[in-house]
């Protein structure tokens, strides 16, 4: 899903390798994967956004994008039309559910100009205005009616406003793996929700090093266990690529590989337990020809499961699996007091 408005953004995260979506969308046209495939995304209806966000919030981000501010914060660099084309990015998303419950579409994939994760009910920041995600899992409750929706944010960065938006909710599920502290200093695995939905809020935050045997390991213990056992009705994924070793906005150490495998894994569930209902939004990265790439090979492997060649990078590990085994009996014992592990 996409639209034309979301490129009016790319000026403000150009980089020497072109603007966010420049190079995303060339790289999906080299590889085959643009013409037929790109479906137009309306905007998102307030009514929708409201639902999520304060009204008021709203209304004040409207006037500050408008007024003429050139930042948000350090890291929310704005123009006039910033929260316009903030709001096409959920539409995005929206119109992709709508499209999965029709039957026109099994799975999609939303481009965004900006990632949203980070937008709480009432704050933004750290580059996102709006949250997708959040709009797209409520959307599924309220619409569609759904008990029990799941989202996976697989961004380095925590889902810090993901996590607020449904931190008192049983009926969708927020599971974010993410490099702790972070920018947010959010996302400690002890914050687990309110009372009455503990549980429902699950964060795996790595040390600085893990990379494709931690995403993995972490996939197949924590998250396929515990989605077993909540049996969603739909996944969003909330997709980064800012999590690969070569990317400078983290210090993860993901190959290409590894975060196409992390996908896969993904995919694969969604298959066996919701129909292969999934929709994946795009969330961070540093702008360039890697993001792009990765982009392009998590496009094709969700939309036509073709898995093309990467770059394995380096394999090295920098945390001994002990140290890894130990953690992971940290988490668990957390998690534990709400699911079988």
């Amino acid at each position: 899903m996409y639209n034309a408005k979301l490129l009016e953004h790319d000026s403000l995260t150009e980089k020497q390798e072109g603007g966010r979506l420049t190079s995303i969308i060339e790289r999906l046209q080299q590889d085959g994967l643009w013409e037929g495939a790109a479906r137009e995304a309306d905007i998102a209806p307030m009514k929708r956004l409201r639902d999520i966000h304060d009204p008021e919030f709203l209304n004040d981000l409207h006037k500050r994008s408008y007024s003429g501010a050139e930042q948000l914060d350090e890291h929310t660099p704005l123009i006039k039309e910033s929260f316009e084309i903030a709001r096409f990015g959920a539409g995005g998303v929206l119109d992709a559910v709508d499209k999965i419950m029709a039957g026109e579409a099994s799975t999609a994939f939303c481009l965004t100009a900006m990632p949203g994760h980070h937008a709480g009910i009432a704050s933004s920041g750290f580059g996102s205005l709006v949250n997708p995600v959040a709009a797209g899992a409520h959307y599924l409750t309220k619409k569609y009616g759904m008990k029990r929706v799941a989202v996976v944010d697989i961004d380095a960065e925590h889902g810090s406003g993901t996590q607020e938006i449904f931190y008192a909710r049983k009926d969708v599920m927020t599971i974010s793996m993410h490099e702790y502290p972070g920018v947010t200093g959010t996302g400690h695995y002890e914050e687990l929700g309110q009372k009455g939905a503990l549980g429902y809020n699950l964060n795996i935050p790595f040390v600085s090093g893990y990379g494709d045997r931690e995403y993995r390991v972490c996939i197949k213990e924590l998250v396929d266990t515990i989605l077993w056992q909540f049996m969603p009705e739909f996944i969003i994924v909330g997709f980064g690529t800012n999590a690969l070793n070569d990317d400078p906005a983290s210090h993860m150490r993901l190959t290409e590989s590894g975060l196409l495998t992390t996908c896969g894994m993904l995919k694969e569930l969604a298959e066996k337990i919701c129909g292969g209902r999934i929709v994946s939004v795009l969330e961070g990265g540093t702008p360039g020809s890697l993001m792009a790439r990765a982009t392009s090979q998590h496009i094709s492997l969700l939309l036509n499961n073709l898995s093309s060649t990467v770059d394995k990078v380096n394999k090295d590990e920098l945390i001994s699996y002990a140290d890894w085994y130990g953690y992971a009996k940290l988490l668990k014992a957390q998690f534990k007091k709400f699911w079988k592990l």
